[in-house]
This record gives C-alpha cells, structure tokens and sequence, in this order.
C-alpha cells in the first residue's frame, strides 16, 4: 500500500488531512503524515488525527515510506514543491490553480514526463457525482443539441489578497465545461473583470467561452450579498435542460422544455415538467484523494493530469489577458 503526506494543513490541507485518515482506516493507505511551517498548528493537528508531522517538507521528501503526495499550500509555492517531490521520485497532486502562470505549469508537466511521476491537478468537480451523471446524460444525447452553459459562484465576503475570481473560482468553470463537453479547450475566451477596490485584483469576472455551437457564461463574484452563497451550473440543450445545485449535490434537476421551431423559427414553448434524479452521495475530495491513490498504485493516467492543470493555466491566463486588453483571445494562441 502506499504512504501519503500533505504539504500545508490550512483550511483546504485540514480536509486533505480528514479524507487521508478515512482512508488509512479503510485500509486505502497505510501512513499518513503532515506538514506544514507553523509547528504551533501542525502539533495540534496531528494531535487531533492521531499522524506524525513535520515541519520541514525535506523531511517527507527522505521519507521512503512515502509515495503520495498532496500540495495544499498557497498557490506561489506549487511550483518549488511540486518539482522537488517528483525530482525525489514522489508522486503528487497539487491543488488548484495548479501553478500561476503558465510556464510554470509546463515546467511541472515536462518534469513529470522525464521523472515517470504521476502529475495530478485537484480539480475536485471532475469528481462531483452529479457532474459525472450530467456528462453521462449530455454524452447519450437525452438532452438534444447542447446550447448553453451556466455556471455561476457568487458570494458576499473580503477579496482575496493573493489571486482575484479568476484563478480562485473561475477556473472551475474553465475546467468544468471543458470536461463536460469532451474538449480540451474553447475556441475563444472573452472576459469582462471589475476591481472595485483599486487593487490589482478582480474580484468580479463575467467569462464567456466560445465552443462553436454552444456558448459558456460564467459569472463569478465575492461582492453579491443577495444570495448568501451560490453555486450552481446549467446546461441548457435543444431537447432538456439540466442544474445541478453544488450546495445539494445529491441532486440533478432535469427540466422536459424546449422551444419548438418551424423553418428555422423559433414559434412556441414545450413544456412537459421536471423532475430531479437522486444522486448517491459521495464527497468530491474523497473521491479525488482515491482516484489519486489509485492511479500510484496502478501508475494510469489521473482524470486530472497535469495537462489539464496546463489547460486551466493557461484558459484562466487567457481570460485575464482579454479583460485587460477588452479583446477576444482565441486559444490557439495559448496551445
């Protein structure tokens, strides 16, 4: 069986830290240790979890026993990490934004071919239960010719001080989409971002995505108090229409609607109801950390390699760089 560690242990690490001990009680793992710099914090979190800690990440790096690595720290430090564990022979995931700017994110997918390490991007919404029943459905064709896709994350809080929406939530729909309709990138990106507090910082991104027939619009925002927390995503198809609800994800709601046409025109509205399917609940993080597991064990490809954190970079570069210039950016140029 194979060791795991996780490199930083703030918020999102506590859970990496939570689901790792799942799994070292269901037999998944057989070690499990933590890291971070703050020893005052690490202590007491191996305390509460019952694993060894360090706080000096070269000490996970000497560990033989360890094989699995998940990179929880702050963005600017992926890079470092990441490259120095697969240098030593370890396989990592590092969390999303896999790196913050492209070269980078190529430089860690180079190093991962020459090391034969496995190169995973936390892109947990590749793993949601209903996002995975949407791509089933949208794939059998049940809802018709895909037209739109939604996706909104709005919240009411303090910006974040090291990225602005675009790295932080956007990219989940960068990803998302991509994922759900089988390609690795849109046509184009166009981006409108808004810094309302004179920082360098977008803290609302209205992005939209260009994949032929079907367009995406994302809306993302830390300054929308009218809705307490949302995040929500809507394929809309020439047949049905689906949402799924991130916040109840053991449901998928299908709408039976369609706009008739005659000769091309647009006449009428068919509406034969909705229902919601039932999804059997199963927590994205756990079921990203097993497929991560999984993939040390059997060395396959993960679900999110690193070319799809490439991809991400490189999508969410894109985005920022037409709100800057107020231009459309055609991915071809970023490939």
């Amino acid at each position: 069986m194979v060791g795991a560690a996780v490199i930083g242990t703030g918020y999102w690490g506590r859970n990496h830290v939570r689901v790792y001990k799942e799994l070292k009680l269901e037999g998944l793992i057989d070690k499990l240790k933590i890291c971070d710099l703050d020893e005052h914090h690490v202590e007491r979190l191996s305390a509460a979890f019952g694993v060894e800690y360090a706080t000096d990440y070269r000490d996970i790096i000497s560990d033989t026993d360890t094989q699995a690595i998940s990179i929880v720290t702050p963005s600017k430090m992926h890079y470092q990490l990441a490259k120095e564990f697969m240098e030593a022979g370890k396989d990592v995931l590092v969390e999303k934004p896999m790196t913050m700017n492209i070269e980078e994110a190529k430089g860690l997918v180079d190093i991962s071919t020459r090391s034969s390490r496995i190169l995973m991007a936390g892109h947990i919404f590749r793993y949601h239960a209903a996002v995975q029943e949407l791509k089933l459905r949208m794939g059998s064709g049940e809802l018709g010719k895909l037209q739109i896709i939604l996706g909104n994350r709005l919240a009411f809080g303090v910006p974040r001080q090291d990225m602005g929406v675009i790295y932080a939530v956007g990219i989940h729909e960068l990803d998302t989409f991509c994922y759900l309709l089988g390609v690795d990138y849109p046509i184009a990106i166009t981006a409108v971002t808004s810094k309302s507090f004179g920082q360098d910082i977008e803290e609302t991104a209205m992005i939209t995505m260009d994949f032929g027939d079907t367009k995406g619009y994302a809306l993302e925002s830390w300054l929308v108090p009218a809705y307490g927390k949302r995040r929500d995503l809507v394929v809309v198809g020439s047949e049905r229409s689906a949402r799924i609800d991130y916040l109840n994800p053991q449901e998928l709601h299908i709408f039976d609607t369609r706009i008739v046409t005659e000769n091309g025109i647009p006449t009428r509205v068919e509406n034969e109801g909705e229902h919601t399917i039932p999804i059997p609940y199963a927590e994205p993080l756990k079921e990203e950390l097993k497929h991560f597991i999984s993939c040390v064990d059997s060395r396959q490809k993960p679900l999110s390699d690193g070319m799809v954190g490439l991809r991400a970079v490189q999508m969410a570069e894109a985005a920022l760089a037409s709100a800057r210039t107020n231009k459309i950016v055609k991915l071809e140029n970023y490939r």
